[in-house]
């Protein structure tokens, strides 16, 4: 019988835009859009901000240092944060799986910034019992350690923990560590996953 199910956070309870995202913060600090992409994905300055290795207050620096204009660190949040779009239909499958007694846990790779956003403007996220989160736990998906951390919170046995991920890598990896897990493609695949774990969801 399932106890706990973990959920991943991006494409499946909100969805984003990265390219959206490095627009914005192209926009707010007078930097082209190709300055921002080496910054973020050449130089891996996004990948070191979601392990956690630097802070908000640094990333802000960093852009900061290449721009020649100024710009508060709370506009340069907001351009790097404002993203998000709910995927409304999903969250009566959290409001069930709630209403049952099932523990939920969230499992991201995401950066302070973001889940303070999703946090903050989606009230959906109140209903998790935990999360671990990349930058907390210093480690990303399919990093086995962030699956490692998040089997240690589930306060059941393994074999009674579930998961969803619309990345097909991280599946995989969660699997090898012992999780069951299925790729998420939609809520309604998601209700039929659970349905044949015996968690029915009207």
């Amino acid at each position: 019988m399932i106890k706990t199910v973990y959920f991943d956070l991006g494409n499946v309870l909100v969805f984003f835009c990265h390219k959206r995202m490095i627009q914005q913060i192209a926009e707010v600090a007078g930097l082209t859009v190709p300055q921002v992409q080496a910054l973020l994905i050449q130089e891996r300055v996004q990948e070191q901000y979601e392990r956690g290795q630097i802070k908000t207050e640094e990333l802000y620096t960093r852009f900061s240092r290449l721009s020649n204009r100024s710009f508060s660190l709370l506009e340069f949040v907001n351009a790097a944060s404002d993203i998000f779009t709910p995927n409304v239909e999903i969250f009566p499958v959290i409001h069930a799986l709630k209403d049952q007694g099932i523990r939920l846990i969230l499992l991201s790779n995401t950066s302070e910034c973001h889940f303070n956003r999703v946090y903050s403007h989606y009230p959906i996220l109140r209903q998790f019992d935990d999360h671990i989160l990349s930058y907390e736990a210093k480690a990303c998906k399919p990093d086995p350690l962030i699956f490692k951390k998040a089997l240690s919170i589930a306060q059941c046995h393994k074999s009674e923990c579930f998961y969803t991920d619309d990345i097909h890598e991280y599946v995989a990896s969660a699997r090898k560590s012992g999780l069951d897990s299925e790729v998420f493609t939609g809520v309604e695949p998601l209700r039929k996953h659970l349905s044949d774990r015996q968690i029915k969801i009207e």
